[in-house]
C-alpha cells in the first residue's frame, strides 16, 4: 500500500481522528467537571470510556492526573504512580524539593530515582495504609492550591479497588467533604460492581457522583462515513452498501468495528468486497472461538447455551410461553436468573424494557453458528 499506514486503532491509546460520535456524553462529562461535580462512567467493555477519558485529559484544558487501578496491586504502588504524575503535573525540576513540600509528612520514607520513563518515586515498607492514604490526599490538595484550578483525578477500572485498599471508597467520601476543588472522575468495566458501589442505597459512594453513561451502540451513518472516509483516503476503495454491512456485522460496538475495519485494511484487496468482509469477520470470530468455549465451560451455568442462543435469535419477547417452549428452558424465573448473571458477567447487556444482547458481535455469531 506504498506509504500508507493502517488508519483504523485499537487500543487504550486515543486518538482524536478515530474518535466517533459520543458528543452528548462527552460534553456532559465536561459541564459536570466545571461545576464541581465528581463523576462516574458507566458502560460495556470496550465500549470507548477510556478514550472518553483520554479524550477529556487531552482536550478539556484540566491538569489531570489518570491511575489505571487495574494495573495496581498496592496502596503504595498506587500511590507512587500518584507521585509521579503530579510532579510531572507541577513541571517539577528538583525532586527532593517536591518530596520536601508536598510529601514532608513521610519526606523521609521516600527516594526517588531517574530512568529512560523519566522520574520514578519509592516508598518504602514503614508506612501504614491509613498514613499513606491522608499523604495521599495531602498530595492532591497541595498541588491543586499550587495550579490554582481545578485538579481531576480520573481513577480507571474502579471497580479493582481492593487490590489497593478496602477502606479507599470510604476514604474517597471523606475527602469529598473538605475538598472542593479536587474532582474525581470514576470509570470501571464491572458494571454491576460500579452500580453497587455508586448508585445502590448499600453502597459507600451512592449519591457521591453524577453518572455518564455510554450504553449505546455507535450511530450508523456517522460510523459509515468514517469507514468509507478512512478505507477511500489510505489507497482502498470500499462501497457505502459494504461500510453498512462492516456496521450491521459488528452492530456499531465501537471496538470490534475498529478491529474488523483494521483486519479487513491489512488483508483485503484494495477493493472491499462482501466476500472479504463476511470471510475475515469469521476468521476473527474463529480466532476467538477458543476464548468463548472457555467462557461457557466456566460459567457452568445450566440452560446457560438455551439463553445465549434466544438472546442472539430473538429480538423480544424472551418470556413467551412459545420462546421457552422453543429454546427448551423450564420457566420465566429461570431465564430471569440466567439474565441477571449474564448481565452481571458482562456477557450480555439490557437495551431498553425488557430487551438484551450479547455485547460482543463475534461472541454473538459463535452462538449463533457453532452453538446447537
Amino acid at each position: 500500500m506504498g506509504s500508507f499506514v493502517n488508519p483504523f486503532k485499537i487500543g487504550k491509546t486515543y486518538t482524536p481522528e478515530n474518535f466517533i460520535d459520543r458528543k452528548e456524553e462527552y460534553s456532559y462529562l465536561c459541564n459536570a467537571v466545571e461545576s464541581g461535580n465528581n463523576v462516574v462512567v458507566v458502560g460495556p467493555r470496550r465500549f470507548g470510556k477510556t478514550w472518553l477519558l483520554q479524550k477529556f485529559i487531552v482536550e478539556s484544558g484540566y491538569p489531570v492526573i489518570y491511575l489505571d487501578l487495574f494495573g495496581s496491586f498496592s496502596l503504595k504502588g498506587f500511590v507512587q504512580k500518584m507521585m509521579k504524575q503530579a510532579y510531572e503535573l507541577l513541571k517539577g525540576k528538583n525532586p527532593m524539593s517536591f518530596v520536601g513540600r508536598y510529601l514532608k509528612h513521610i519526606a523521609k520514607h521516600v527516594s526517588f530515582s531517574f530512568d529512560v520513563g523519566g522520574i520514578s518515586f519509592s516508598i518504602d515498607n514503614d508506612l501504614s495504609d491509613e498514613v499513606l492514604i491522608e499523604q495521599m490526599y495531602e498530595l492532591l490538595e497541595g498541588v491543586q492550591k499550587d495550579l490554582k484550578k481545578k485538579l481531576v483525578v480520573v481513577l480507571d477500572e474502579f471497580q479493582a479497588y481492593k487490590s489497593i485498599n478496602e477502606k479507599l471508597p470510604e476514604s474517597l467520601r471523606s475527602l469529598y467533604q473538605t475538598q472542593k476543588d479536587v474532582v474525581f472522575v470514576f470509570s470501571g468495566s464491572m458494571k454491576h460492581m460500579i452500580e453497587e458501589l455508586f448508585f445502590e442505597e448499600s453502597g459507600v459512594l451512592y449519591h457521591s457522583c453524577l453518572r455518564v453513561d455510554i450504553g449505546k451502540m455507535l450511530p450508523e451513518d456517522e460510523s459509515v462515513e468514517y469507514i468509507v472516509e478512512k478505507f477511500n483516503s489510505t489507497g482502498k476503495k470500499i462501497t457505502l452498501e459494504d461500510a453498512k454491512r462492516i456496521y450491521g456485522l459488528t452492530k456499531g460496538h465501537p471496538y470490534f468495528l475498529q478491529l474488523l475495519c483494521y483486519e479487513l485494511w491489512d488483508k483485503a484487496g484494495e477493493l472491499i468486497s462482501k466476500e472479504e468482509i463476511d470471510v475475515i469477520f469469521d476468521g476473527l470470530c474463529e480466532r476467538e472461538s477458543y476464548g468463548y468455549e472457555l467462557i461457557i465451560e466456566t460459567l457452568e451455568y445450566k440452560y446457560l447455551k438455551n439463553v445465549l442462543k434466544l438472546i442472539s435469535e430473538q429480538t423480544d419477547g424472551y418470556f413467551s410461553i412459545a420462546n421457552l417452549q422453543k429454546y427448551k428452558i423450564p420457566n420465566a424465573t429461570t431465564l430471569n436468573n440466567l439474565l441477571k448473571k449474564l448481565t452481571e458477567r458482562g456477557i450480555i447487556e439490557k437495551f431498553g424494557r425488557g430487551k438484551y444482547q450479547i455485547i460482543d458481535p463475534l461472541f454473538e455469531r459463535y452462538v449463533m453458528v457453532r452453538m446447537e
